[in-house]
């Protein structure tokens, strides 16, 4: 019996690839398919949760045009465990093997079931922590691929730690694999250097900061967590600080302007599960008592549910706190505050501060300086404060540029030599 060849179809088939399945992941994974099935590949999805990536993919497909190229049912992947290989410093170039290797074993085994080629890899988000060492792995891979640099931090802050890991940013170590056919971006300012970098064989591309904007189905009624804030708050100003909290997104600044006297009057809402890293144990028990015996303060110390309730949330809210430390990163809780008009404060120096500053999206403080955030949100929520700043704020403006419409524009850039 002859030799079995791989149909070439006049499709090409690109494998998208996730590791990760918690806060922002399944909403960019479901785009990031819709966008490139629009433009006529077919796409093989590899994720932690094939049945939510299903449920999710079947509600933004009912509000887009038909695609034309196919999804193909979404194959179950889980980190892979750490192995116990001795000595300990040769484990991590174990992982990647494995890592990389379990991937590429898969793709060649569906590409023998379906007789069909792949052509392409996409992974979802590239961390430098399971990417570091890569070039152990992508041999075992065997395949072209690109992705998403979620934290350009090098690009802005070179020689800097990457918080919570020990590690450092190394693009360098990933990006100038031989195999790596294209870098897309949140940081726009991170794309020349980014190219300066790969060389001119690469295709460097920036996505949109798209994030979900969808709110619960209850008929305009506001339930559950969202009612017993907007209860809390006995008709207050409300204040929020929401997502996956940790010392880099501000907490103990917003902690203290909460109880700061001048803020007696003044709703804060302070919700989403805890990074306790670098935190310290004093400042740990300190924060504790605060959050405790602080009146006007609300927490809820769990993961908000679903994005729908954080959308809510930020809905409801009169300012957004942002004001994040040793944070140069993209947030999409900028995006989400934008298309909800609501004024947002961050920290001076990074790429919030530039766009918040470009767009007149809200207010920018010094890095850490209290006094200025306290100051600051008084100013926010004067009564004459939100007339002034919608005559100003380019929200619209700002809420195009960072649709999930326009990645597939940047699909199409970065996939354009395939």
């Amino acid at each position: 019996m002859g030799k079995k060849h791989l149909v070439i179809n006049s499709k090409k088939v690109i494998s998208l690839i996730d590791w990760n399945w918690t806060g922002h992941h399944p909403t960019y994974f479901v785009e990031f398919a819709s966008a490139l099935a629009e433009i006529g590949y077919d796409v093989l999805p590899f994720c932690p949760d094939p049945e939510d990536f299903s449920k999710r993919l079947s509600i933004i497909e009912n509000l887009k045009s038909q695609h034309l190229g196919q999804i193909f049912s979404a194959q179950t992947l889980t980190p892979t465990p750490l192995g116990r290989i001795r000595p300990g410093r040769f484990r991590p170039h174990h992982q990647a093997i494995k890592q990389f290797g379990e991937i590429g074993s898969r793709l060649r085994a569906w590409e023998k079931q379906s007789q069909q080629k792949i052509d392409a890899v996409f992974f979802a988000c590239i961390y430098d922590s399971q990417f570091r060492y890569l070039k152990y792995g992508s041999p075992f891979l065997g395949y072209p691929w690109a992705g998403l640099y979620l934290h350009a931090r090098s690009f802005r802050m070179p020689g800097t730690p990457i918080p919570y890991t020990g590690g450092f940013p190394c693009p360098e170590r990933i990006f100038t694999d031989r195999r790596c056919t294209g870098v897309a971006l949140l940081d726009e300012c991170a794309a020349n250097p980014m190219r300066n970098l790969v060389g001119s064989g690469k295709s460097v591309t920036t996505f949109p900061d798209f994030t979900g904007v969808s709110l619960p189905l209850r008929k305009g009624k506001i339930t559950g967590l969202c009612r017993k804030i907007s209860d809390f708050s006995n008709q207050r100003k409300i204040v929020s600080l929401v997502g996956h909290l940790q010392r880099t997104k501000g907490i103990i600044e917003f902690t203290n302007a909460a109880k700061s006297p001048e803020s007696h009057k003044i709703f804060f809402f302070l919700g989403g599960d805890i990074n306790w890293s670098e935190i310290t144990s004093l400042e740990k028990e300190s924060l504790k008592d605060d959050w405790e015996n602080t009146p006007n303060l609300f927490c809820h110390f769990d993961r908000i549910k679903d994005e729908a309730t954080l959308n809510q949330v930020i809905a409801i809210s009169d300012v957004i706190f942002a004001a994040y430390r040793n944070f140069p990163n993209s947030s999409n809780i900028l995006t989400k505050a934008a298309y909800f008009r609501k004024p947002i404060l961050v920290s001076d120096g990074y790429l919030m501060a530039e766009r918040v500053r470009k767009f007149e999206l809200g207010e920018v403080v010094p890095e850490g300086d209290q006094n200025a955030i306290n100051a600051t949100l008084q100013k926010m929520l004067q009564p004459s404060y939100y007339a002034e700043l919608e005559k100003r704020a380019k929200w619209d403006e700002y809420n195009q540029i960072h649709s999930s419409h326009k990645l597939v524009k940047s699909f199409k850039e970065l996939f354009s030599n395939l």
